[in-house]
């Protein structure tokens, strides 16, 4: 005759299992970026959120997993995911800081979503030659490739400066020629400092980058491929989260440019 287990002995067990926590081998450390990054993201109160993080945690729900966020400083990410500080970096890019991926096996993930990196100018200096250009602006830890060779030669020389507010007014008060920005962030930066959209305006004629915003690993491959099949077989969910967050799939800016 099966033993009768006493229901309290049996409700303390189910309690248990369910506050067990997810095994170690199914947790993951996601360095992320510690700076305001709407529409993409956003990591600047020590907390990960917006669109990277919703579309990691809707995959890392079904794939049974948990992912742990760490905001981080961008020049920190790379060298922690080289080092083994973390199991996975978010954004990344192949094409970023290639010197120091020069040997290293970095497995990337599918395409996620599209970026454009440009110079954005005054509405009035809009159109002028790339010459007229001297003195260029970013925010801390943000590498303009596109103007990379001009700024080596001394042709342009770089002005960081510590956020979007800093350097948008850098811009404005005439103090820097422009601003290298990601374009839908600058955007986002100027309806929230300005009120509208174009206090900065970008110019398709100078010198820009495009690309897209990739999950990456050394150590967890096997992860990357089941986020692969994840995007392609719940394209309509990313799309949605796309939508949501303001990243149109047809952007005016990247058609513009093909």
């Amino acid at each position: 005759m099966p033993a009768v287990v006493p229901v309290r002995l049996l409700l303390v067990w189910l309690a248990l299992v369910a506050a067990a926590p997810v095994s170690a081998g199914e947790r993951y450390a996601v360095g992320v970026e510690n700076i305001d990054y709407r529409p993409y993201q956003a990591g600047h109160t020590g907390v990960f959120e917006g669109f990277g993080r919703e579309l990691l945690d809707a995959f890392a729900t079904e794939a049974g997993i948990v992912f742990e966020y760490r905001p981080l400083p961008p020049p920190r990410l790379l060298a922690s995911l080289l080092q083994d500080r973390i199991d996975f970096k978010y954004p990344d890019d192949p094409g970023w800081a290639p010197e120091a991926r020069a040997g290293q096996v970095i497995h990337y993930s599918r395409p996620i979503v599209a970026y454009l990196d440009g110079t954005l100018v005054r509405p009035e200096r809009l159109g002028q030659p790339v010459s007229m250009l001297r003195v260029l602006g970013t925010v801390v830890g943000f590498t303009p490739l596109a103007w990379r060779a001009a700024i080596e030669s001394g042709a342009v020389s770089l002005r960081e400066n510590a956020d979007f507010g800093a350097l948008f007014q850098q811009v404005l008060s005439g103090r820097i020629d422009g601003a290298y920005a990601n374009v839908a962030v600058a955007r986002d930066q100027s309806q929230r400092l300005f009120g509208h959209p174009d206090a900065l305006v970008f110019d398709h004629r100078l010198p820009f980058a495009r690309g897209d915003y990739r999950l990456s690993t050394r150590r967890h491959p096997q992860v990357i491929a089941r986020f692969d099949r994840w995007l392609l077989d719940r394209a309509d969910r990313v799309s949605e989260l796309k939508r949501r967050a303001g990243l149109s799939e047809t952007d005016p800016d990247h058609d513009a440019l093909d």
